[in-house]
């Protein structure tokens, strides 16, 4: 380049055009030049028209000799400390943008939007001993201030301070999007943002009793209690929601209403699904995560035996049949059946869908969305399974079997040259014959048309901070109470700050594959009980869901008491013999 960088700034501005490849030489030369020759414009302020914000940082803090610090990403390397964040005055960290945090290690690193503000460092330096200094985007550091901080956390302010600092610049586009926004909007982002963080499926939100707002995130199916500022006005907060959903009424909380909004966390764009209903103190919320990483899932990665794997490998190559996915809401159903969809090589085959709602899009695979409730316009699962039967399909995936008229297309689909995959609600694999009977369908067509069932539940896998040694007492009572002899050695969950103190991180499927044999099929066309049903697949060698359960309990990924937590009802289903 024939202008010599001399600022830190400017040297990230070469090599964002020589190495990074993001701007090109010429238009760096022209940046540099303008703002050397007395522009008033910072050199910052003008890079970031051309290049992403998050881009520019990691060249900046190449520059710098320090690291580029996401605090949105889904990393454990760097977490908070309350006691670390009290040790300085938050109207000082707010006014500064610096965030302390603690790293594996123990040591405190903080995240900063300026690492060349010599004030700045000077106040840190009378509070903290030793620390180290990351660099991470103003905006997320400013919300991550406004969502910590215990019993003095505020509101969150709008970002209009004026700097002269240029890494403290955020781009025009992020400062004017921010400043448009009301300060109930901004915390929502935050609770969204953090969800997305954390790993939520869901965000609840409810009314109390003295009008307060009870904020809980649902992480690896267990529903945890967040902090909500006093200042908060929760029909604000559904307001802003409602005000997000194209298809909601934001002037009627009185009626049930669902809607779908994005938004941006994490570098990456999360769809979400929004249920409302009107309850004694004003109207229930509850979010939906769309994890895209569910359609991504592979077998292997879900904690399925290698037998179950080769099971399920080897049903997706059949012309003809139903593969069952059962079990709760919840319990992983549909991420299993796209799983299974990627065993499918979709460039060979037809592959359509019908589901309620089509919440991932699938390359190379024809989706459909049901509509309900429009009278003679109508699409109904039934219909539209009519309708695809018309074009040629290999692969068809029923998102839900709910009715009788819908398990009947479906299964006659299976039996007539189509591989059929669906959920159905019921309590075990052998459970589902009688589910579909009870529906209304002939036995016959249940017992020609089931090729393989999975049940699965979703267990909690422990931390990398758990404790492996031999079972207590009480959990060996436990173990053997279930028919299984105990292990020598079981995990116990511990807790630290790179699981939230829960000792658990990620979930794993427990599971049971039946595949009915000849001597089963004529049990079922003979609607034999569901206990005589159980005493034949015992008799054949079929594994239930506690084996399952039991090798994970085994191999250290889980704990005695999540595990009979998750498969207690089964457990008394088994005893009970209910078919459902």
């Amino acid at each position: 380049m024939d202008t010599s960088p001399a600022t830190d700034l400017e040297r990230a501005v070469a090599l964002l055009a020589t190495e990074y490849q993001v701007l090109e030489q010429r238009a760096a030369i022209d940046l540099i030049k303008k703002t050397r020759s007395g522009g008033h414009r910072p050199l910052v302020e003008l890079l970031l028209e051309r290049v992403p914000e998050v881009t520019v940082l990691k060249a900046i803090a190449g520059e710098l000799g320090i690291r580029f610090f996401d605090p949105y990403a889904t990393t454990t390397e760097f977490v908070f400390d309350e006691p670390i964040f009290a040790m300085a005055d938050p109207q000082m960290l707010r006014r500064f943008v610096a965030l302390p945090l603690k790293d594996t290690r123990g040591r405190i690193v903080i995240a900063v939007a300026n690492p060349q503000d010599l004030e700045m460092i000077d106040y840190l330096r009378s509070r903290y001993k030793d620390f180290g200094l990351v660099l991470a985007p103003k905006a997320q550091i400013q919300n991550r201030l406004g969502y910590y901080g215990s019993t003095d956390m505020v509101m969150p302010t709008s970002f209009t301070t004026a700097s002269t600092a240029p890494i403290e610049r955020a781009s025009p586009t992020i400062r004017d999007a921010v400043i448009s926004k009301s300060p109930v909007q901004e915390w929502l982002d935050m609770v969204l943002e953090r969800a997305v963080s954390e790993g939520a499926s869901d965000i609840h939100l409810m009314f109390q009793a003295d009008r307060s707002l009870l904020l809980r995130f649902r992480v690896d199916g267990v529903l945890r209690s967040q902090r909500v500022p006093p200042q908060v006005r929760p029909i604000e907060v559904i307001g802003s929601i409602v005000s997000r959903c194209p298809t909601m009424d934001a002037a009627n909380y009185r009626e049930p209403q669902d809607g779908t909004f994005s938004f941006e966390a994490a570098g990456r764009t999360v769809d979400s699904r929004v249920a409302m209903l009107p309850q004694t103190y004003g109207p229930t919320v509850v979010i939906r995560l769309l994890d895209s990483s569910a359609i991504r899932t592979r077998l292997d990665d879900m904690g399925f035996s290698q037998q179950h794997i080769r099971t399920l490998r080897e049903s997706m190559q059949r012309a003809q049949g139903t593969v069952l996915a059962v079990g709760p809401t919840g319990s992983g159903k549909s991420t299993t059946l796209y799983a299974l969809l990627r065993e499918v090589n979709a460039s060979e085959k037809n592959v359509l869908t019908v589901e309620n709602p089509v919440e991932y899009r699938l390359p190379m695979i024809g989706q459909t969305e049901i509509r309900p409730g429009l009278g003679d316009r109508s699409l109904t699962f039934p219909r539209a399974l009519r309708t695809i039967l018309r074009l040629d399909p290999d692969v068809i995936l029923v998102g839900e079997i709910r009715d009788q008229e819908t398990a009947e297309v479906a299964m006659q689909a299976a039996i007539t040259g189509h591989l059929v995959l669906s959920t159905l609600h019921a309590n075990s694999a052998l459970a589902a014959f009688p589910r579909l009977v009870n529906m209304g369908l002939p036995s016959y067509l249940v017992a020609e048309a089931l090729s393989v069932i999975i049940s699965q539940r979703l267990m909690r896998k422990v931390h990398e901070c758990a404790r492996i040694d031999a079972p207590t007492p009480e959990e060996v009572v436990q173990i053997r109470k279930l028919g299984f002899t105990p292990p020598e050695t079981v995990a116990h969950a511990v807790g630290c700050n790179g699981c939230n103190g829960t000792g658990f991180r990620g979930r794993l499927a427990a599971v049971e594959v039946l595949t009915p044999s000849p001597e089963l099929r004529n049990m079922i066309l003979e609607e034999v009980p569901l206990a005589g049903l159980a005493e034949e697949a015992s008799k054949e060698g079929f594994l239930s869901i506690f084996n399952d359960g039991v090798r994970h309990l085994a191999s250290g990924r889980t704990t005695v008491a999540e595990m009979t937590r998750v498969l207690s009802l089964e457990e008394r289903v088994s005893k009970s013999g209910d078919n459902d």
